[in-house]
Order: C-alpha cells, then structure tokens, then sequence
C-alpha cells in the first residue's frame, strides 16, 4: 500500500559515448557551473542595475570560461613568484605562459565586448517604483527558502500538487519582476506638460538636458576633462570619465534608456567627449553637429561611436527651426555650414528653445565676435528668459551689448568650484548682474534646475 512509485528504467545503447563515466561527470561539472552562475545572476540582479547600470546576459556562460582561465593563470603566478625568488631565469617560462594565461582569459570577453554583445546598460526607476527591487529580493529569498526545504519524493500527493503550483506561480512571479527590472518599461517620467532644462555639474564643462512639454529629450553637450599633458604616454587613468560618471548616472536616476537628441555645440573635450559616453550607453535618435571638426580626437571618437551604433549625424546652421510639439528649437549660430576643420569656440552651435511666453539661450562658448555678428541681425529676436553663460562666464565673452540685448532675468554659469581658468571673470559676473539678472554657477549650486508652464518659471538646484 505504500509503494506509489512506478518507474521504467533503461539505458540508451545509442550514442553509446554519451554513458562514458568521463564525460557525464565534465556534462555534471558544466551544469552545476552554469547553475552556480544563474543563481549568482539572479541574486545580483538588483545590485548589477542599481550600482552598474548594466546587464550582461552572456556572462553566464563567461564565467565559466573566466573562472577556468584564472584559476590555472593564478597558480600559474603563484609558482612563478616562488621560482623567482630562487632564479628569475626558471621562472621566465611561468611568466610567459601566465600571461598566455591571461590573454586566453580576456580573448572571448574581449570580443563580446568589442561586438557589443557583452552586455548592455539599463536605468534605475526613480522613486516608489524602486519598491520593485525591495519586492524582487523578497521573492528570490522565499524561493531560496522553497527550494532549500523541497522533499521531491513526499508523499502527501494533494499536498504535492499544491506545491508544484505554488512554485510555478511563485517562478512566473520572479522572472515578470525580472523583466521589468531589465525591461524597466515604467523607468522613464511621464511628461508633464512642461519645458525642463537641467543644467549638470559638470565640473569645468558644458552640459544641459532639456525635457519637452511632450517627453522629447535633448541633451546639449556631455562635459568632459581636458587633457593637457605635453608627454606622449598611452597611459590612461582607470577612471570613469564625466560622461559616464556624471552625465550617464543622472540620466540613468531620472529613468532613461533613451535620448532623442544629442547636441554638439563645438570639438572642446569639456564639451563634446561626454556625448561619446553617452552615445554608447543609451539608445540615441539623431546628433546634431555645427561644423565637422576633422583631426580633433574627441569630434572623431564621437564620430566613431555613431557610426558603430548607426545614430544618424545632422549638421545644422542658423535659420533652422525644430518643431517639438508646441516648442520649438531655432539655431542662431553658426551661420553657414563651415569647411571642415578644427574646432573653434565661434563656431558653437546656439540654440534657442521658446515655450509660451519663455525662452532659453544655449549658447555654447561663442565669444565678442559671433556675439557681435548675432547682434548685427536687426531682424533676430534676441530676448529670452534664461541664458546658459557663453564660455563658463569669460571675459571674452558677454559683451555689455550683448547682455543688454537679451534682457535675461536668470543667468546660469556652468563652471566648476575652482576653475583653473579663473572662470568665470568677476567682470562678467557683475555685468549679468547689473543687468537684472540672477546669477547661478552650477558649482556652487550643483544641478540647476529650470522649468515653465510656458508662462511661470520655476527653479531649484540639487547638490548630491
């Protein structure tokens, strides 16, 4: 009366090379790997997307290919390092084949990676939705707690059936969290009927987000370090740049995978290399360029990663007008479409973006001369509400022209704490003053934030 249990037991003849002991135990050792690393996905899950913003599917079959080659190159090393203190001649071979090692190891990764196949980056959700992470842990314990107490051969069959779909319904549960934390569908923020432009902190540098009343979004430059060293080393610092560190991590809180429009206003590494970090790390609908910079390292390396991604690459000049919903965006500068060359701070694309009654200025690091050329346009309407400072607030720009012409209540300086430049000039400082207008560094201040109805303005400032 206690035996339940049927079974029919057989062994296949054919493959026969399929039952050799050998071989079912590497099949066993793969397996049990590759459930070892889906485990440690599953439990990183959160963390990987929350910390790194990234998802590597593949790594899960990388990890055995790395956890093999590093633990043969690590004793490898080992023994290297004992033989040499007795002779570096014996221990040259060791050497040798731990960096054959090693180039082993990082070969598969490497090319995933060079193929953009090693992983992809994903944005956290902002506010109560981060409780999808909370309810995602809860769910992957109670399964760690199911399966630890699992009993496949109980014999309580209605109690067994019970469980069989208690766990379907509890595993169906995990992987839907799953997809929305990799998915992320409800990440990105409604619009909300307003224009937004959020001035980064970029440190010694440019870059500005501008969110439409109906969702569009614009990113105009990415910040970036300019390099001065005068010696030809190929070392580079193992640091995250300012496009990735800054830029990519406040888009990324705020929600977002994708960005409609990245905006080049010039060649300057505090202005233009960000956007390559960003290019890479998010879905990109078009980039609009002033003048074609050849030779210029950081206008190549965006160029690069454009054509890696297939972004489409548009250049704009003055008298063309960007309708998004009921904004719009109208280039003043530069006036023509320039021969290619090196980049010029008179050659920064300006933008002005209006909604309703208000209106903002980007206007790049143009100085006296585009400024002079702007104002010589009797027919241009020059009056805006909110002015991003040409050139991190320069004595070589703001002319008293120039100011008096816009007529700008809010006047915002994107500029570091300590600027090696001096940035920006007092002079300058007290001549958006006098003129009316509230002064704001992005130093001081950290993010500046700037938002209208198309009639009222409202703004706040943020430092982390």
């Amino acid at each position: 009366r206690r035996q339940i249990w049927s079974a029919k037991l057989f062994k296949s003849v054919f493959p026969a090379w399929l039952t050799a002991s050998s071989l079912q135990s590497l099949i066993s050792h793969v397996f049990e790997g590759l459930l070892v690393s889906v485990i440690v996905q599953l439990w990183m899950l959160p963390l990987l997307v929350i910390y790194f913003h990234r998802i590597s599917p593949i790594s899960i079959l990388l990890n055995l290919w790395v956890g093999l080659f590093l633990a043969l190159e690590s004793f490898c090393a080992m023994f290297a390092v004992m033989i040499g203190g007795i002779s570096e001649w014996l221990a040259a071979p060791l050497i040798a084949l731990t960096e054959l090692l090693n180039k082993f190891m990082m070969s598969v990764p490497a090319w995933f990676a060079t193929n953009q196949a090693a992983s992809f980056r994903v944005p956290v959700y902002p506010g109560s939705y981060k409780a999808i992470y909370l309810l995602f842990g809860i769910a992957v314990v109670v399964g760690a707690a199911g399966a630890f107490k699992w009993d496949p051969f109980e014999f309580a069959v209605r109690r067994s059936r019970y469980k069989v779909v208690a766990a379907i319904v509890h595993g169906a549960g995990v992987a839907a969290l799953a997809l929305l934390i990799i998915l992320h569908p409800y990440s990105a923020p409604n619009p909300d009927g307003k224009l937004t432009v959020d001035f980064l902190d970029v440190g010694q540098g440019d870059s500005a987000l501008i969110t439409f009343p109906n969702g569009v979004t614009v990113l105009v430059d990415g910040g970036g370090q300019m390099d001065f060293k005068n010696d030809d080393s190929d070392f580079e610092p193992d640091t995250r740049r300012i496009g990735e560190a800054v830029v990519s991590e406040f888009l990324w809180a705020k929600g977002y995978s994708h960005i409609d429009y990245l905006v080049a206003t010039h060649a300057d590494a505090d202005h233009i290399q960000g956007l390559s970090d960003v290019a890479r790390n998010f879905h990109i609908g078009s980039i609009l360029i002033g003048t074609i910079a050849d030779g210029d390292p950081e206008f190549s390396e965006l160029m690069k990663v454009a054509q890696l991604r297939t972004i489409r690459v548009t250049t704009v000049r003055r008298g063309d007008v960007l309708s998004i919903g009921e904004a719009t965006i109208e280039v003043l500068n530069p006036a023509e479409n320039l021969p290619a060359g090196r980049s010029s701070n008179n050659a920064s694309v300006v933008i002005k973006v209006s909604f309703g009654e208000c209106s903002f200025l980007m206007t790049g690091d143009i100085e006296k001369e585009a400024e002079d050329e702007l104002l010589a346009i009797s027919s241009l309407d020059l009056r805006v509400d909110v002015i991003k400072v040409a050139h991190h607030g320069s004595r070589t720009s703001s002319t008293k022209g120039l100011v008096d012409r816009l007529g700008a209540h809010t006047a915002v300086i994107s500029v570091g704490r300590k600027s090696r430049f001096g940035h920006p000039h007092r002079e300058v400082v007290e001549r958006w003053r006098n003129s009316g207008a509230n002064v704001f560094k992005t130093g001081d201040k950290g993010t500046i934030t700037i938002a209208t109805d198309g009639d009222a303005v409202e703004l706040r400032t943020f430092v982390p």
